[in-house]
């Protein structure tokens, strides 16, 4: 960038260029703000949040999304199975209770005349078995029939009493069995008087009443009774039986067509189940491919806008670099041939009156001060320090000065013989000068420590202080100032760390490794030319 007047300028216009154009490049150079990244003289430790870059439409993310219910999630098919596959199974459950019921009812009725039939026929044995050991006794005379003919007296009378307790009041049998009550206390009866006319020594009237037809009419009668309260109770088990099979054969059924229907339920589910989970897995394998995609694409865009911002930053510094050379080479000259004029003046007014000996003094002051200015613009553009005498003692000459201002104690370890490339020098002495910045802005801090060290085949840069720290600090979430470190650090190839912690200071570390001879700058540049090239494609 030449300072040399255009051809045919005046040269009164000239003159006042050097001023316009001092005052720009020492606002530009506290500005600082280039391509993606802070560079030094930005502030680093604000709490404004980076802006993300190339944002091409505003998101489509719900932030309040609302839940998505269960039975949304479940396709209607799906839910149509399931539904009808509970109700079959509440209808088959309410079908096997009713036949349970049913099944339990006729199975009490036909035990109840299983019951009945099997009294019935006690009572006609037991009877038959008192009238044997009544005749016994009637022949032989003999006591051992007595006991026999007690003990089916009351097991008849027992039988009888059981009977009438099982058929119950409702029993449509109930006067049959009374009436066969009523004959079996008849005809025990008549036993009765016949044995005891025999105790009583009567036998002969015992013996004429066995031949009278009183007793063949009463037994004529119950077995007449039995007989038909056989009949009806053998129908009533029957009916009974019969039901017991139809509704087991019912319930078989029944079960059988759920366990069809469930089935056929089950494999409908199944193969819409199976086609669900068919399509979620192509969606999600459709998902999987789209997500490589785009991490591919982002990946590839956020590698092209770091290599254009690497450029941009290299390229800012070389811009910076022949900003500084053109201010020392031609606005220099200019100051330089003032101070002379100046100080020609001011020897040859020696007779001049005070007021002019005063504005020429107030002249030379200024113009003093003009090039003090000119020389830390130049210092903020390109260090040249670090061009002549090299890394260390650039940083210890920026760290001394800066701390000195700021009234903060400072510690630079830097080994003197340390051999840095010039592209890496000055990102490590932005680095340096940007963590200085942040540090007597924000930090409050009352020492700065500087460490640069070389080891297996990497530089190490920690930078140091004691102050505050900073607070709801988010390593994925930088600030300006940090996020253009970090950007320094990366392009390097470089891993780059922040610890820090309120009230315990802030230390930053970078390692960067030693490029290999001419390869870092032949990379840098050519992937530089690509994101340009890309972006303006």
């Amino acid at each position: 960038m030449p300072l040399s007047p255009p051809a045919g300028a005046p040269f009164g216009r000239w003159q006042s260029l050097p001023s316009a154009f001092l005052h720009a490049a020492a606002s530009w150079a506290q500005s600082g703000s280039i391509a993606r990244g802070a560079v030094p003289g930005s502030s680093g430790y604000s709490s404004v949040p980076r802006e993300p870059c190339l944002s091409s439409s505003p998101s489509t993310v719900p932030t309040d999304a609302h839940p998505v219910a269960w039975y949304e999630a479940v396709p209607p098919r799906v839910l149509l199975a399931l539904v009808l596959t509970a109700v079959v199974s509440v209808l088959v459950f309410a079908v096997s209770e009713l036949a349970f019921s049913e099944i339990s009812i006729n199975r009490i009725e036909g035990r109840r005349a299983i019951d009945s039939q099997a009294y019935v026929l006690r009572v006609r044995e037991q009877l038959l078995a008192a009238e044997s050991s009544q005749r016994g006794y009637l022949i032989t005379q003999e006591d051992r029939y007595l006991a026999p003919y007690d003990k089916a007296m009351a097991a008849a009378r027992s039988a009888q009493s059981s009977l009438l307790s099982t058929l119950g009041d409702q029993s449509p049998l109930r006067k049959d069995a009374v009436q066969l009550g009523a004959l079996v206390e008849e005809k025990l009866d008549e036993l009765n008087v016949t044995l005891h006319m025999a105790r009583d020594r009567q036998p002969g009237m015992a013996l004429a009443t066995l031949h009278t037809d009183v007793g063949l009419t009463l037994m004529e009668k119950i077995a007449q009774t039995t007989r038909k309260l056989d009949e009806e109770l053998g129908k009533q088990t029957k009916i009974r039986t019969d039901n017991l099979t139809r509704l087991f054969l019912q319930q078989r059924w029944g079960v059988g067509l759920v366990v069809f229907l469930n089935l056929a339920f089950l494999s409908i589910l199944g193969t819409m189940m199976v086609r669900n989970f068919h399509d979620r897995e192509q969606s999600r394998r459709r998902l999987k491919e789209h997500a490589l995609q785009l991490e591919t694409a982002v990946t590839e865009r956020t590698e092209e806008l770091s290599a254009l911002s690497t450029y941009l930053q290299n390229n800012a510094e070389r811009e910076r670099s022949s900003l500084a050379r053109d201010l020392h080479d031609e606005f220099g000259a200019i100051l330089t041939s003032a101070k002379l004029d100046v100080a020609w003046l001011q020897g040859h007014a020696a007779a001049a009156p005070p007021p002019v000996q005063e504005r020429l003094s107030q002249l030379s002051n200024a113009l003093d001060e003009a090039v003090n200015l000119k020389r830390r613009v130049i210092e903020n553009l390109r260090p040249s320090l670090l061009d002549h005498l090299g890394l260390a003692a650039a940083i210890q000459w920026h760290v001394q000065e800066a701390c000195d201002r700021a009234d903060i104690a400072c510690d630079v370890s830097i080994p003197e013989d340390i051999q840095v490339p010039s592209h890496v020098a000055i990102d490590l002495f932005r680095l340096v000068q940007e963590s200085l910045n942040n540090t007597v802005k924000y930090a409050q801090a009352r020492l700065f420590e500087v460490g640069l060290t070389q080891e297996k085949g990497h530089y190490v840069l920690i930078m140091k202080d004691d102050g505050i720290g900073i607070a709801q600090f988010q390593a994925d979430h930088l600030t300006h100032g940090l996020a253009g470190m970090q950007h320094r650090v990366r392009a390097l190839q470089g891993r780059f760390n922040v610890q820090t912690a309120p009230g315990q200071g802030t230390t930053i570390e970078a390692t960067i490794p030693v490029p290999s001879s001419g390869g870092a700058a032949g990379v840098s540049e050519a992937s530089a030319a690509s994101a340009v090239t890309s972006s303006g494609a």
